[in-house]
């Protein structure tokens, strides 16, 4: 099911139900984060505290020494009623009777496509989690897909489960599966704002393995100088990623920001050396009057960002530590970056222009990650991601 649908709210109710009715089983649930499972532990285990569970089931009781939202015992228990763990975390001396339950086991989409926290998972979920199902207990994995590669991915296509229950946020009409949990309306702009394959995944629970480039022509619109006024604009803000290494290039783009819309006007694409882009650098930041530039602090970033500040107003150059791989940082802005973003036309700049390479490379970069240069979109991700946090009021949901 897509993401905030209920899933976990009902799993709760069934894994109470299923004590009332079983007070001597035992229900093992594990999720992404130990925090989480203490969390559904709480809220089951305040269910069974609960007036209404009470009136329907009379003789079932918590067992008044063993409450610990880590594992917890009714009265009837033969060893522990419910139990569990966060992904990663160690389960000792339970076994599950009831049901074995996962619910959720990646904590984001960013997780999910990560090949090692996906090699990580697996290993766990087969070890850890399969390790203290007891014969003839049934399994139920949960959650939102998120790629083909995820815990239920990988049962499916070994023909583990006995039955599958796919909902998908809109069905083939294009209605919202429950318009109590979100309306078409919301679904719609969602899908709007989100790329392709994530809203395949995520949300229509048809996760496909990304291929083909992923900004078209379509999706970068353009403007013309002219067209812009000082009337309605914003800030001016930037955004640098400076060459670390290797191949690199050191990117810089300008955006004008307007309600809904950033206009890229300028940009620095090149592989000089920073004794080169540091005066280019502040000469664009004079010629925009840039009112704040976030620099990406790799090795050679702090460096920059240290003699930057030694030329103009130290207090408009904000750093910034990327931890997420490049390409998710990429996919997570590509929405943002095609419904508000806008870049010069073809005449407004030459051919071979610093600008004109930067949109090509933005243009050249494939949806799979395995394009080689990739330094163009990444530097809109990260404008993407600065614009929209530090002016959110500017960006409220398209209304359709």
């Amino acid at each position: 099911m897509p993401p905030r649908a209920g899933k976990s709210y009902i799993t709760t109710l069934f894994a109470s139900w299923l004590i009332g009715k079983n007070p001597d089983g035992s229900i093992m649930r594990n999720c992404c984060t130990s925090t989480l499972y203490e969390k559904f532990s709480y809220d089951t285990r305040d269910v069974l505290k609960s007036d209404k569970f009470k009136q329907i089931f009379l003789s079932v009781e918590l067992s008044p020494d063993k409450q610990s939202i880590r594992g917890w015992n009714t009265t009837e228990a033969v060893q522990v009623s419910y139990f569990g763990s966060g992904v990663g975390g160690t389960i000792i001396g339970f076994g599950a009777t009831l049901c074995a339950i996962s619910d959720d086991l990646f904590k984001s989409f960013e997780e999910a496509i990560s090949e090692k926290v996906c090699e990580s998972t697996w290993s766990w979920y087969k070890g850890t989690h399969g390790s203290r199902i007891e014969k003839n207990c049934p399994v139920i994995d949960i959650g939102t897909r998120w790629a083909k590669k995820d815990v239920i991915g990988r049962n499916l296509n070994e023909g583990y489960y006995d039955e599958s229950i796919i909902i998908s946020a809109l069905d083939s009409a294009g209605q919202s599966f429950c318009e109590a949990v979100k309306s078409t309306a919301e679904y719609h702009d969602i899908k709007l704002r989100t790329p392709r394959e994530i809203w395949a995944a995520e949300y229509q629970q048809d996760p496909t393995e990304a291929a083909g480039v992923l900004f078209t022509k379509d999706d970068l619109k353009t403007f013309r100088m002219p067209e812009l006024s000082d009337n309605g604009r914003q800030s001016v803000m930037a955004y640098i990623d400076v060459a670390d290494e290797g191949t690199d290039k050191f990117a810089m783009a300008v955006g004008y920001v307007y309600e809904q819309t950033v206009y890229i006007t300028d940009v620095i694409f090149s592989d000089a050396n920073i004794d080169s882009t540091l005066p280019l650098t502040v000469g664009m930041i004079q010629k925009h009057n840039i009112d704040l530039c976030r620099v990406e602090a790799n090795n050679q970033g702090s460096v920059f960002i240290k003699m930057l500040r030694q030329y103009v107003d130290a207090t408009k150059i904000l750093k910034v530590s990327n931890n997420t791989n490049k390409h998710t940082r990429i996919l997570m802005q590509y929405g943002f970056i095609k419904n508000n973003f806008r870049f010069l036309a073809p005449d407004q700049y030459e051919r071979g222009s610093e600008y004109d390479l930067f949109v090509n490379q933005v243009l050249d970069y494939v949806k799979a990650g395995s394009t080689t240069h990739d330094d163009a979109p990444d530097c809109l991700a990260g404008l993407s991601k600065f614009v929209s946090s530090f002016l959110p009021h500017l960006f409220s949901p398209l209304k359709l």
